[in-house]
């Protein structure tokens, strides 16, 4: 049951996948970057790294579970993707098992002890969002951990194995990465460590390269061998923390963590955030991110509008969708941080009659701008936005579906790329800038000790019936939340089918009347009634660089086909498993 696109089989699943949704298939104008995904009955998985993709179709061919493929791809991402992923990092979760319980795991990186409220207000490196003063407590590999430990049926060895094969054999550069070196080849020449593995005598890889990772191999048998204690507290925290306070004249960076910092990580499982919209069931993960609060607020707004008859790509649909993300933005900025450190209104938020409220404010003819809600008090109290500082998050995504139905929406990160291209000499593993996610003194997001800065990751499932029909996630700091988002309505609304909806036009305006859109494939009448009602449009072309979508589906009903796709925006590594592989 496993073919590449084009093929009776895609088209199969495609309408499969379609014929759930209102209406027919809408006619949405395809990119040239446009492709079909790949369809399977034994388990799919949608990644942008090809070669953590068959990773993670290898677990699932030899009958591990959604778990088990997704927390070996993100490792394996960690090793093929480092300029997105890795154990230096964190990131968010939403996992659906078989018999149809959700659970949310947030295993963002902490601030450490020694952070203030004005640690980031003087200059410096981390101006520039890198350095050792940027670096939070990572919480990938003890997130990872814990979902094994919980939900999965593979030893955190075994997970860890393909990652450290990739590690110590080497990999072929793909362009993607090439050029992510490129980009911050100046940054990474400023720590040796970093340069020595990300740097080809001086110069970035090239495409076709075979980049050898011998420490980060190093690092990953540690793990094999010790557990995560490697780094929360041992060797591997030592081995940083002493890069943290090693004399740097040439850059004046010095870090604040420390090891007590390090054996203090905990990854937390939540309650998932959950709406329905349009008959369906929607899933998202909690604060610390304000990815799944701020959509579900949008999909609420949204539901008291007839999009379907406005029609994808037109001027009202962009309009109504882009004035709900405003409302939803101006909360996000209010209130949402650590919930931990910051009381805030999330069940108000995510209520539908909140959102019948802020759906009255609209106007479809004229662009507006929209303060926060305000609440009974003791609910919450809306602070100073807080504003976000790095507009560069990289990022990527991971959404797999297991041959019994079990679906996991993943989302890890070092924020942008190559993180804080920081590399503690003997490690071999990036290590993130996550705490430039924090906003200025004053804001729900402030620095605080222990305090998880504020993400907008938005790992999203979306149920019809029993079957995961959307998972789905995406890749590209504050532009991640629309990804998903628009990934709902696109499918819900205008029946496209999931290769269009990951292909289709995207918009974002955060709350200023700047819309960043996508502008080749709307007509020039509707571009013109855009900036009739208000908007002042940033034209990003046929494609812009994100937010970087990956999603997949199973289509309802007792056939079991599952398709995953690959965004257009990025590398194509969505793959299913053959049906010569069924699982346990």
């Amino acid at each position: 049951m496993l073919r590449r696109a084009p093929s009776r089989l895609v088209l199969v699943a495609a309408l499969a996948v379609a014929c759930f949704l209102p209406g027919s298939v809408a006619s949405a104008v395809q990119g040239t970057r446009y492709h079909e995904g790949v369809s399977g009955t034994a388990g799919v998985v949608a990644t942008e790294s090809p070669a953590a993709a068959r990773v993670g179709r290898a677990v699932l061919a030899r009958g591990g579970n959604a778990i088990d493929a997704a927390v070996a791809t993100v490792f394996a991402l960690g090793v093929a993707r480092p300029q997105s992923c890795g154990i230096g990092g964190g990131g968010f979760m939403v996992y659906r098992s078989p018999d149809g319980k959700v659970r949310a795991l947030d295993f963002r990186e902490t601030a450490p002890a020694a952070i203030k409220a004005d640690t980031f207000a003087g200059p410096g490196l981390h101006k520039t969002f890198t350095g050792h003063l940027t670096v939070g407590v990572p919480g990938t590999l003890a997130g990872m951990a814990s979902a094994l430990d919980r939900f999965g049926t593979l030893s955190l060895r075994d997970a860890l194995a393909p990652a450290a094969k990739i590690a110590n054999d080497g990999f072929r550069v793909p362009t993607s990465l090439s050029g992510a070196m490129a980009r911050r080849a100046k940054d990474i020449a400023l720590f040796p460590a970093t340069a020595a593995q990300y740097l080809k005598n001086g110069a970035p890889y090239a495409p076709g390269d075979l980049l050898v990772q011998p420490d980060l191999a190093k690092s990953l048998r540690l793990i094999q061998d010790k557990g995560i204690s490697a780094l929360y507290g041992g060797e591997l925290a030592r081995a940083i923390v002493r890069d943290m306070r090693a004399p740097r004249p040439e850059t004046k960076d010095a870090g604040l963590l420390t090891v007590k910092d390090f054996a203090a990580y905990k990854p937390l499982w939540r309650t998932a955030l959950h709406t329905t919209y349009r008959g369906r069931d929607v899933y998202a993960a909690p604060p610390a991110t304000s990815g799944g609060q701020t959509m579900i607020e949008m999909l609420n707004i949204l539901e008291g509008f007839d999009l379907k008859a406005m029609g994808a790509g037109s001027a009202q649909a962009v309009t109504a969708i882009s004035e709900a993300q405003k409302i939803a933005w101006a909360d996000r900025g209010a209130y949402l941080a650590d919930p931990a450190f910051v009381a805030q209104p999330i069940a108000q938020l995510v209520s539908k009659d909140y959102a019948a409220q802020r759906r009255a404010e609209i106007d479809l003819t004229r662009a507006k701008t929209y303060a926060p809600g305000v609440f009974p008090s003791g609910a919450a109290v809306a602070r100073r936005a807080g504003e976000d500082f790095n507009e560069h998050g990289s990022t990527t995504h991971v959404s797999v579906i297991d041959a019994k139905g079990g679906a996991v929406a993943v989302t890890c990160t070092i924020e942008q790329e190559f993180g804080s291209t920081v590399i503690a000499p003997g490690t071999g593993f990036l290590l993130n800038n996550e705490l430039t996610d924090f906003s200025g003194p004053g804001t729900a997001n402030q620095p605080v000790p222990g305090k998880r800065p504020r993400s907008s990751i938005n790992p999203t499932i979306v149920v019809q019936g029993k079957a995961p029909v959307l998972v789905a996630g995406a890749a590209g700091g504050s532009t991640i939340i629309m990804g998903p988002t628009l990934a709902v309505i696109d499918t819900i609304d205008f029946g496209m089918t999931l290769p269009q909806a990951v292909d289709a036009e995207r918009f974002d305006d955060q709350g200023t009347n700047k819309l960043t859109i996508e502008d080749t494939r709307f007509s020039p009448d509707v571009l013109n009634a855009l900036t009739t009602t208000g908007y002042t449009l940033s034209k990003s072309g046929e494609y812009g660089p994100v937010p970087r979508m990956q999603l997949a589906g199973l289509a309802p009903g007792p056939s079991g086909l599952a398709t995953a796709v690959s965004d257009s925006r990025s590398d194509r590594g969505s793959l299913a498993v053959p049906t010569s592989a069924p699982p346990k």
